[in-house]
């Protein structure tokens, strides 16, 4: 009679901390369900170079990711960012964990266009392992569409590093992306997606 008390103490209290556990990211991020084999992403990209407060002529580029296989918490693809306008482009491999933790064939590149909707500060990391914090919830419009957005950030105001995240609220795809510094400042805005 003492070990079914037990049990049915344990099961209790896994019952009452199962939600608390999720909710707090001690279980970890994981990937959305609708990241799979064939996905492809397209984002619009700009950047520019700043010199003395005054932005240098802006480069315009096409991000397309091809989501290739996803093992696991693993998601692998392949990036193309073709230059608008030019030849020029280049392609890029990477995998990336539902944790942000990342390889690519170009160092400090990945093609990650998720965030765990229920643990996003957990899922994304800046370039050199930053931590984001919670910025806040609403409407989020661009390209004629609008989503119910939550947008996550870190900022270090010593360097004048900023990276901000706004992805759908929902699902966790990543709808705007900056990275803002003194000497640059490059933006990503989603675009379309297919392979659904």
């Amino acid at each position: 009679m003492q070990s079914l008390r037990v049990s049915r103490f344990f099961v209790l209290i896994f019952t009452v901390l199962s939600p608390f556990t999720t909710m707090t990211g001690q279980n970890g991020p994981a990937n959305p369900a609708w990241v799979h084999p064939g996905l492809v992403v397209t984002y619009d990209g700009v950047s520019a170079f700043v010199n003395n407060g005054r932005f240098s002529q802006g480069v315009q580029v096409l991000i397309t990711t091809r989501v290739t296989s996803v093992s696991g918490n693993k998601v692998s693809g392949v990036t193309q960012i073709q230059n608008v306008g030019t030849p020029m482009g280049q392609k890029h491999a990477w995998t990336c964990t539902a944790a942000a933790d990342c390889t690519s064939d170009m160092p400090g590149f990945n093609g990650k266009f998720w965030v765990d909707p229920a643990n996003p500060t957990a899922s994304i990391k800046g370039p050199n392992g930053e931590r984001y914090s919670l910025v806040g919830k609403g409407p989020y419009s661009y390209g004629g569409r609008r989503w119910d957005a939550t947008t996550i950030s870190y900022q270090n105001p010593a360097t004048g590093w900023q990276f901000v995240c706004t992805f759908e609220s929902k699902t966790g795809l990543v709808l705007a992306y900056s990275e803002t510094s003194p000497g640059e400042q490059v933006h990503t805005y989603f675009r379309s997606m297919s392979g659904q």
